[in-house]
């Protein structure tokens, strides 16, 4: 287990029979919300991200990737059941998800950098600027569990860096408490 945070590159954009495998591996409910193969490219991305999910949590966990149970708080933030001290965040956009795993509360956020309205009326700032910050306010927010809409409110401190993942993307990563080693791990 990480002492820090291990942040997982996972791209998206995989051959059908990865896809099928990774179906293998979901539980119920998300099979329920994939729907049946053959998949829409959308639907493609979110059977690669969960199955990559329960792929990289499971050494974590000594538990088979199939078996692993994950919930969600009320506030939607996603928890292995029993998971002891693992705690995972998941983010995607375009075909790339990062899996960040660490032992306290942590979040992750990952944003494919390209011209949307709320960039534009950012104005001044500029896109890579704009999608920088934006991505660090979403991970502060998922690392508190209290989401991006909470973050004026008091909640545990947090260290939130910039990453390097992808050309074109912008990611951060946010750990509960005052230090922050970050390790990326190609999937």
């Amino acid at each position: 287990m990480p002492q820090g945070v291990d942040v997982w590159i996972v791209p998206l954009d995989r051959s059908d029979a990865e896809v099928e495998r990774l179906y293998e591996l979901l539980s119920g409910e998300e099979r329920e919300r994939a729907g049946r193969p053959p998949h829409a490219p959308r639907k493609r991305r979110y059977v690669m991200r969960q199955g990559a999910t329960r792929e990289i949590l499971a050494p974590y966990t000594g538990e088979a990737p199939q078996a692993l149970e994950i919930v969600r708080s009320s506030a939607g933030k996603p928890a292995i059941a029993g998971g002891g001290e693992v705690r995972f965040s998941v983010s995607d956009s375009g075909d790339l998800a990062l899996v960040a795993v660490a032992r306290r509360d942590v979040g992750v956020d990952v944003e494919q950098v390209m011209d949307r309205a709320a960039a534009r009326r950012a104005g001044a700032l500029g896109l890579e600027r704009f999608f920088e910050r934006w991505t660090r306010l979403e991970a502060v927010g998922k690392a508190r569990g209290s989401g991006l809409l909470r973050l004026r409110r008091p909640g545990a401190e947090v260290t939130c860096h910039s990453l390097s993942v992808a050309p074109g993307f912008a990611a951060a990563v946010a750990l509960a408490g005052d230090r922050l080693s970050v390790r990326l791990r190609p999937y």
